[in-house]
């Protein structure tokens, strides 16, 4: 019963923590292997969000558990990861790039909209969004101190941190 509230209440958490590790993670990759202009951010952040809004709006028509697009997240990512490590700064692949960053994008929404139910909008969004900052600041720290190592490594962490804290709360 303990760990079930522990986990409801840190769960949006880390949800955050591992979106903001796997959003910095292809900002990483993409900018210091395809390229470091501004199109590069650009990619990242409007095909996350775009996959996002998809996600929102798909959360209700297809009847997957969470964690399927949370696998399908992790595949894209280091689907992305590993193109863009094969073929360094290959401008050929902009495209793919985006697809599979629109998929890793998928899960954010459908959290939020299978979340909503469970949580008042303001308690979900808010411990979602401080666990996405820290995620932000704690890959780029990390990064720094570990290479890229680190943005393999800890998404796979996050992930399954997530799931177990789901199936907690459940």
């Amino acid at each position: 019963m303990i760990l079930s509230k522990w986990a409801r209440w840190i769960f949006p958490s880390v949800v955050g923590l591992l979106l903001g590790a796997l959003q910095t993670g292809l900002f990483f990759h993409l900018d210091f292997m395809l390229s470091s202009a501004f199109e590069t951010f650009l990619l990242v952040t409007l095909s996350w969000l775009l996959g996002s809004g998809i996600g929102l709006f798909a959360a209700s028509y297809v009847h997957l558990p969470l964690e399927a697009f949370l696998a399908l997240t992790l595949a894209a990512y280091f689907g992305c990861v590993g193109l863009v490590g094969a073929s360094p700064f290959d401008s050929r692949f902009w495209l793919l790039y985006a697809a599979l960053i629109m998929l890793a994008g998928l899960y954010p929404g459908v959290f939020f909209a299978r979340m909503t139910p469970r949580y008042p909008a303001s308690v979900l969004l808010f411990r979602e969004n401080n666990g996405f900052i820290l995620g932000l600041a704690g890959t780029t720290l990390l990064y720094i101190l570990f290479g890229r190592s680190a943005l393999w490594l800890l998404p796979l962490v996050l992930a399954l941190s997530v799931l177990l804290l789901n199936r907690a709360h459940q």
